[in-house]
């Protein structure tokens, strides 16, 4: 037992970056003030980089959203190029999915660089054409794999040329009709004071009918019996509290995390605020189990019925589960 704790202990060293809480968020200006109008601005996304930053182009677009059902296309951790055992990618039918749907934006909730840059050609070519079938508004939140061969500067660096407004690209407000979408960083396993102070000051000031969060890292670990109880999930309880304390007080219907990767987790903090842990679009089959078999979403939100349904798909079939998860808004 004591040999497996050292085990256990090392692990988590060794995957974690230690970062002061007051570096995460050291920025000029509240980054959730500026708000992106996803009906209005779209991209085309070139597939090169020069000197750090991918090459863009803005187009203006004329998208009225449906003001009954908003559906969105969710994925999280892909780990492109992982070499682990047991490890199979398989993506064309995602990309089958994206393009027969007309889908406004797509939603990837961080790691989809395993060990490499985000300019490597396999990981910039996954995000051009997954970002191309979108209008070019692939929101890409940080996880901690990005800050294996990255930092948290050239991320921004890199994501710059699709807002030069905007100060940061790890953090940002997102509407899109009725929908209020904030993108935080937790990808060091905390959010920090600062940021959580700049996310509620933007929440005082929105009157969006429905608003949902983005992070990487899971955020109401060891809820179920599994790795989330000594691997996965925030470091700071404190802050995973305040969180809640956000969500009900403003009324975010939902948090979406990954992380994880077997995923597949409803927790419902209120009848009116929950999170979605969402499982890796990549399989990896392992003896502890402990890993996804590889899926992707389709996030419905429903107005009318006051419901936000999230649909499960097979990523090696492209094919519904026949799993929903619901959260009440």
């Amino acid at each position: 037992m004591r040999k497996l704790i050292i085990a256990i202990v090392v692990f988590i060293l060794a995957s974690c970056h230690i970062t002061p809480i007051w570096k995460i968020a050291q920025f000029e200006s509240n980054p959730f003030l500026i708000t992106e109008n996803l009906e209005e601005t779209g991209h085309v996304i070139n597939g090169t980089v020069a000197d750090g930053v991918l090459d863009v182009e803005e187009k203006t677009l004329a998208i009225n959203a449906n003001e009954n059902k908003i559906q969105i296309p969710l994925f999280t951790d892909a780990h492109i190029g992982r070499t682990d055992s047991g490890v199979i990618e398989k993506y064309d039918e995602f990309l089958n999915f994206l393009k027969d749907g007309n889908y406004p934006f797509l939603i990837n909730l961080g790691d989809l660089v395993d060990q490499s840059h985000l300019s490597d050609p396999a990981v910039l070519d996954f995000y051009t054409k997954t970002a191309n079938e979108v209008n070019g508004n692939h929101l890409f939140v940080i996880g901690n794999h990005e800050l294996h061969e990255e930092t948290s500067e050239s991320f921004d660096r890199f994501f710059s040329s699709l807002n030069k407004e905007r100060e940061t690209m790890r953090m940002g407000h997102y509407v899109y009709g009725p929908l209020s979408i904030y993108v935080l960083d937790n990808s060091h396993g905390v959010f920090g004071r600062e940021q959580l102070a700049y996310l509620e000051e933007a929440l005082s000031k929105d009157e969006s009918k429905v608003k949902i969060f983005l992070a990487h890292v899971n955020v109401a670990s060891g809820r179920a019996p599994d790795h989330s109880f000594i691997i996965t999930g925030m470091s700071d309880q404190r802050e995973v509290h305040r969180l809640m304390r956000l969500m009900e007080e403003y009324g975010v219907s939902l948090l979406l995390t990954g992380h994880h990767h077997k995923g597949n987790i409803a927790y419902h903090f209120t009848e009116n605020s929950g999170e979605f842990n969402a499982a890796s679009l990549h399989r990896r089959d392992t003896a502890l189990n402990i890993e996804s078999k590889g899926y992707f979403y389709l996030l419905e939100i429903k107005l009318q019925e006051s419901v936000i349904d999230i649909i499960q798909y097979s990523t090696e079939t492209g094919e519904q589960t026949g799993k929903v998860f619901s959260f009440s808004i």
